[in-house]
């Protein structure tokens, strides 16, 4: 990506209300991991620079941490989570500190109670706060400014149970007799039983059957042409639901596909078929 295409895009977010910043200044991140939790050495050999938006700095001198444990995750820090760390002296109950107790690191809140003793405070009851008077050496290294957390993913069969779902919201203007009709009219095109998987998917896509429902599929089939020479079964509909024969039609790819080649090019020459039949009024 180019410098244009970058300030098109940052463009296009703003008008949208959006806030884009450029990661364009580089942190430090060490190498251990700070416990939410038992306290655990931080070490001090940096692992890596990060690079952030500007914005995000203070004045300060900054580094990160990797967050372990989860006995801040009533603060919404979980395991995992990149800390940015401002060493500074000024501390306030309330704030997310790193604190160093005898050999130890941890990330706790800082808290004075009423007769002006220090803690060091977890949000998850699970875990029992810490007196600073208990220990013999103490050191609030810093406040954690930012809390950064990596974009989980989400595999592809929990996204298409809610596409499927609102598919059958939504009014498709496919009666039973059109399906009934497509399937016989595509029914000599198919001259190997594991291909009707192509009129399956299709179905599938259209909303017509639940993905995965290879049973309703086999039964639907031989509901209308029982006389067919090759008829589907359950278990050949599901090993070839696999790949990029596990989504649409229009997401398969020959290179990541069960079969290649001409049998490739049969299934989905049969699955085209399958979408103008539907499509007919």
């Amino acid at each position: 990506m180019d410098e244009k295409e970058l300030k098109e895009i940052f463009e296009a977010l703003e008008q949208q209300g959006w806030e884009p910043m450029l990661c364009d200044t580089p942190v430090p991140l060490y190498d251990n991991e700070v416990a939410c939790g038992v306290p655990n050495g931080v070490g001090d050999v940096m692992k890596e620079t990060i690079m952030i938006p500007r914005e995000f700095l203070s004045m300060q001198s900054e580094f990160y941490v990797k967050a372990k444990g989860d006995s801040m995750k009533g603060a919404d820090i979980l395991n995992g989570d990149l800390l940015q760390v401002v060493t500074t002296g000024d501390v306030s109950d309330g704030d997310i500190v790193l604190a160093y107790l005898d050999d130890d690191f941890t990330v706790k809140t800082y808290c004075e109670d009423e007769e002006g003793h220090p803690w060091l405070v977890p949000q998850n009851d699970a875990y029992e706060p810490f007196r600073l008077e208990d220990y013999d050496h103490v050191w609030i290294a810093g406040v954690v400014n930012q809390v950064t957390r990596r974009a989980p993913r989400v595999n592809y069969r929990t996204c298409m149970k809610i596409i499927n779902k609102a598919r059958k919201q939504q009014p498709k203007g496919i009666s039973p007799e059109q399906v009934a009709r497509a399937i016989r009219e595509v029914a000599p095109m198919v001259e190997v039983g594991r291909r009707w998987y192509a009129v399956c998917r299709v179905l599938e896509d259209e909303g017509v059957l639940s993905d995965g429902d290879f049973e309703g599929f086999c039964q639907l089939v031989r509901a209308e042409v029982p006389e067919h020479k090759s008829l589907p079964t359950r278990v050949e509909m599901q090993r070839l639901a696999v790949q990029s024969f596990k989504k649409p039609v229009a997401m398969w790819n020959e290179l990541n596909a069960p079969v290649q080649g001409k049998r490739y090019k049969d299934y989905v020459k049969i699955a085209q078929q399958m979408q103008d039949l539907l499509g007919k009024a």
